[in-house]
């Protein structure tokens, strides 16, 4: 949203049935400018129609795993078949739930859509949560199921080595589950999904809320199969190098083949393609472009939850018009904010830090 845009949204708030000449000589600005706006705010979901009625809320609904993370760190170099000293921390975790959780730093309004156990965890999970201003309302409570874990080993460099995920409740939010929230779901800026939702889910919500943005985390290699037939109906996509030779079949060596990666999705009908490249940056496309932004040399505490992070941050750049270049460049400083601490969300994020970021070690 442009500052024109919300200064003409405050006043809006205070004077609902304002007209558009008193809107114009307010701001001392031409009628057919405040028009513009007034279109604008529309189209991106601020008002309604005639009378400028605003929305309850505006808010970002996010669709997807929550659970909890269980990261074990070697103090030496791993060994397979064996017992490793190290370190174990527990936290929130779930790529649904963490991405509504940076987003919800950002500053943005946030709805969860999730399933967990009516257990200890599944208890932590939606306190933590509140605590932080997310609507965990729509939330899947299970008496059946337990709440996801997750459980990853890293090696003594930071990076995953193996993980495995437990999430059998998320068959819970199957498509009867996901119909019953159907107004709510079409009342959101923006719809954030990924790949631990049934294919079925996942047809269901791109076929019936196409005139929403739908964001997609692509998860995993193994997962992201799951939208290889249907990634044209996403706004945008964001995968890792694997997943993007995964889905596309094209094997990445080189800046020509992500190139070509990029234009394989933006030929299904993608608009915005984020490949990420771990060290090398990450590489960025649309109609218009494709840029390399390059990566940026940090000491990393924890490699888990840097994407989820990245994801988050393109949500935000979408919804406050960012480039693509600088949706790419604000997105990778938050995955850095990310990968600088031990837990899967660093509890620091938010717009000044990356923005910090941004001046320190990515626009300099």
């Amino acid at each position: 949203m442009t500052d024109r845009e919300k200064e003409i949204l405050e006043i809006l708030k205070e004077n609902p049935m304002i007209s558009q000449q008193e809107l114009a000589d307010k701001l001392s600005i031409t009628r057919s400018s405040t028009a513009v706006h007034i279109t604008n705010l529309m189209k991106k979901g601020y008002i309604r129609g005639k009378g400028y009625i605003l929305k309850k809320d505006n808010y970002i609904t996010v669709i997807g795993g929550s659970n909890i993370d269980i990261q074990g760190v070697p103090k030496n170099p791993l060994v397979m078949f064996d017992s490793n000293p190290g370190k174990v921390d527990i936290s929130l975790g779930g790529v649904g739930r963490n991405i509504a959780d940076n987003i919800r730093r950002l500053g943005v309004s946030t709805k969860l859509i999730s399933a967990v156990g009516n257990d200890l965890y599944g208890n932590q999970i939606l306190s933590e949560c509140k605590s932080y201003g997310i609507d965990v309302d729509d939330c899947y409570i299970s008496n059946e199921y337990s709440t996801s874990i997750y459980v990853s080993i890293l090696n003594n460099s930071s990076d995953m080595h193996v993980a495995i995920s437990h999430m059998d409740i998320l068959d819970k939010l199957d498509l009867s589950y996901i119909q019953s929230k159907h107004q709510h779901i079409n009342d959101s800026l923006a719809i954030i999904i990924d790949t631990n939702l049934s294919e079925e889910v996942i047809n269901f919500i791109t076929t019936n809320y196409s005139h929403i943005p739908i964001f997609i985390d692509t998860v995993s290699t193994s997962k992201c199969m799951k939208i290889k037939n249907i990634t044209g109906r996403f706004n945008t996509i964001k995968l890792n190098q694997y997943e993007a030779e995964s889905l596309s079949g094209i094997k990445i060596n080189n800046l020509e083949d992500v190139k070509l990666c990029s234009k394989y999705f933006l030929d299904t009908g993608v608009k915005n393609v984020f490949i990420t490249l771990g060290k090398n940056g990450v590489f960025c496309a649309n109609e218009q472009k494709s840029i390399h932004v390059k990566g940026v040399k940090i000491d990393i505490v924890s490699a888990t939850g840097a994407g989820d992070a990245f994801t988050s941050a393109l949500v935000y750049s979408h919804l406050n018009d960012f480039d693509l270049e600088y949706s790419a460049k604000f997105s990778m400083a938050a995955s850095i904010i990310a990968l600088s601490h031990k837990n899967t969300i660093n509890p620091n994020m938010s717009v000044d830090y990356i923005n910090k970021i941004l001046e320190e070690k990515i626009l300099c």
